[in-house]
């Protein structure tokens, strides 16, 4: 209706409004959700690409090595001694590490860290998101006793490098993610809401393989003989 040249509005039309603006937002809301869960996947896949990518420049300047994964007990209150995965890449690359993890949230370049983990409850690792498969890359010492060296594992000891994964959206207790899993114990028992690969990326789980390639794979659905081929060296 109009009064005194001014558009006034009934209730009932304010109402119709307000449940238009209603609706539109409810039909909104899911989409904006999808397509930013979307494009945090595709920035995690993009950081396991570059974490190959290092892997690869690593391996061509150590007779085609990939380094071993961490060994806390290099953090005795004395210098790192051993290599291991994330800080050796890192360094390779040039990134200046400076700090124990017990001092810094995220003391690694942010590659490792995976944009689909929110931090809520818990925040990312500070050795990163992105856990290194322990049954394919071992720890340093086992790492020496089986293949001569700490510098790390020869490719030409992992059969299908197309086919064999180093390195997965992990997570572990205490941390809503990982900078380690137990590819044999994940290979034999499946998927665990607390521990191993997680489906967080659009609803894969990100992973890197030997040769450099990533897939987002189904780890929750995915059968033993599957996870035996992926995440477990070949006998």
């Amino acid at each position: 209706m109009f009064s005194g040249g001014n558009i006034a509005f009934t209730l009932i039309e304010l109402l119709v409004v307000i449940a238009i603006i209603a609706i539109l937002a409810a039909i909104a809301f899911p989409i904006i959700k999808s397509v930013t869960r979307t494009a945090k996947s595709a920035e995690a896949v993009s950081n396991l690409r570059q974490i190959g990518a290092m892997v690869a420049s690593y391996g061509g300047e150590n007779n085609n090595r990939i380094p071993c994964y961490i060994d806390w007990g290099a953090y005795g209150g004395k210098p790192p001694a051993l290599l291991f995965f994330q800080r050796t890449l890192a360094e390779y690359a040039g990134y200046k590490y400076g700090q124990s993890p017990r001092t810094a949230m995220r003391p690694l370049p942010d590659c490792f860290y995976d944009p689909c983990v929110d931090g809520n409850p818990l925040p990312q690792h500070p050795m990163g998101a992105f856990g290194v498969n322990a049954a394919i890359l071992p720890g340093a010492d086992e790492c020496l006793l089986r293949f001569g060296s700490k510098v790390g594992v020869p490719v030409s000891s992992i059969s299908r490098p197309n086919g064999k994964v180093i390195c997965s959206s992990a997570v572990e207790g205490n941390w809503s993610s990982s900078w380690y899993f137990d590819g044999k114990g994940f290979a034999e028992n499946g998927y665990s809401l607390t521990t191993g690969p997680q489906p967080r990326n659009a609803g894969g789980a990100a992973s890197l393989f030997v040769d450099g390639h990533v897939e987002k794979l189904n780890v929750i659905n995915m059968d033993q003989a599957t996870r035996r081929r992926y995440f477990l060296p070949d006998p």
